[in-house]
Formats: structure tokens, C-alpha cells, sequence
């Protein structure tokens, strides 16, 4: 699990997008729109083991404010669909959670957590 991890945390790369969001393979990429229906404003998006290391922050803009959304590019070369992803609020605070990137088209963070959704 470590080792794929840590390949993935290597091959990521988020970017920002123009198109519309889309849980569709474009290739190696996963696109997705980060949507924040928090309180909070965002500072950090990761990618990681839960407790463990992370990534450098994938945010493409500087900070997510409440009821804004960015849409971002998942690059994946391990070809695997599971990712653990940290949130930190600019309070300090963060959620962390495990999602399934090839069956999501959102990545929607709340005053409860953080959930992955296709948009039914």
C-alpha cells in the first residue's frame, strides 16, 4: 500500500481545467471540480496515507473560500482509482478521507467531511 502511495503521490499532478467537470478517463487524467460547501476557506488539497505523509499541496488556485469550486486534473500513472486526500482549513483544522476517483465527478467538502459524488 506504501508503495503505491508513494508512486502515486510522485505522479500526481493537479492543474486547473476549463472543461467541465468529469469522472471520464481523458487518457491518464481524472477530472474533477473541488467544491467548497463548507464554512471555511481551503488551503490545501492532498494526496496520502491518512496520519502519514502528504503531498504537496495540488490546489491549483491559492485558497478555495466558501461556496466557490475549482475544477482540477487527477494525473494517474499507477492506473489505480483510490486516493486518500487531506483538506486543511486556513484555521488549522483539516478533514482526511479515502475516495474513489474513477467513480466521481465531485469532490465536495462540508462542515462534516469530505465525500466524493457523480452528480446523481
Amino acid at each position: 500500500m506504501k508503495t503505491m502511495i508513494t508512486g502515486a503521490m510522485a505522479a500526481l499532478c493537479m492543474l486547473a481545467g476549463a472543461a467541465p467537470a468529469s469522472a471520464q478517463a481523458d487518457g491518464d487524467y481524472y477530472t474533477f471540480d473541488l467544491v467548497n460547501q463548507s464554512d471555511y476557506t481551503i488551503l490545501t488539497f492532498k494526496t496520502g496515507e491518512p496520519g502519514g505523509t502528504y503531498s504537496q499541496d495540488w490546489m491549483p488556485t491559492r485558497v478555495l473560500e466558501s461556496g466557490d469550486s475549482v475544477a482540477m486534473r487527477f494525473y494517474d500513472s499507477e492506473e489505480a482509482c483510490i486516493y486518500y486526500v487531506k483538506v486543511t482549513f486556513t484555521d488549522g483544522d483539516a478533514w482526511e478521507e479515502r475516495l474513489d476517483f474513477c467513480d466521481l465527478e465531485y469532490v465536495v467538502v462540508t462542515n462534516e467531511g469530505i465525500s466524493g459524488t457523480n452528480g446523481d
